[in-house]
């Protein structure tokens, strides 16, 4: 499958404290090629820290319900994992993203295009 930045992705995460597993989407923030790629995970909770990114558009992001990334939680995923790719965020919201991203890491940077 391929993916690229600013898709959102179904996928199985596996715990870290517990055995199993739960699908979830996912915001894809890097793919570089291999078979891992950068993500943050998506959720429908009401916004729960200053770190997460609503997605405004998210009926063409393939979401179901109003949902945020939770850019604190990054984390890297196995593209075996994938179950699906459910859409890819608007180019507002990928405008959106990109500023909010250099907020965070980059503070005092100016804002570049998430591509």
């Amino acid at each position: 499958m391929t993916i690229q930045a600013a898709d959102v992705v179904l996928i199985r995460m596996q715990f870290h404290q517990a055995s199993g597993s739960k699908v979830r989407p996912a915001l894809v923030l890097l793919d570089t090629g291999d078979q891992d790629f950068v993500a943050a995970p998506v959720t429908s909770q009401s916004r729960l820290s200053d770190f997460d990114f609503a997605i405004n558009d998210w009926r063409a992001a393939g979401l179901n319900v109003p949902s945020s990334a939770r850019i604190h939680k990054l984390t890297v995923l196995a593209k075996t994992d994938i179950i699906s790719r459910l859409g890819t965020v608007s180019d507002a919201d990928r405008r959106r993203l990109a500023e909010f991203l250099c907020r965070i890491f980059c503070p005092g940077k100016e804002t570049t295009q998430l591509q």
